[in-house]
């Protein structure tokens, strides 16, 4: 193969891999801001009907 043809493969794969890398992170920081907190009771509630099936 000619490796100026493998040089801008490697090339893509490397860009595409920072792309990866910064949807990532913006997604991991997006989850911290917007998460949310679960309310007790709900769980409770769950609890007591898990058996009712």
């Amino acid at each position: 193969m000619d490796p100026v043809l493998i040089k801008l493969a490697i090339g893509g794969i490397a860009f595409l891999g920072c792309i990866g890398l910064l949807f990532g992170i913006g997604l991991a920081l997006a989850a911290q801001k917007f998460a949310v907190e679960g309310d007790p009771k709900v769980e409770e509630v769950l609890e007591v009907l898990a058996g009712a099936q």
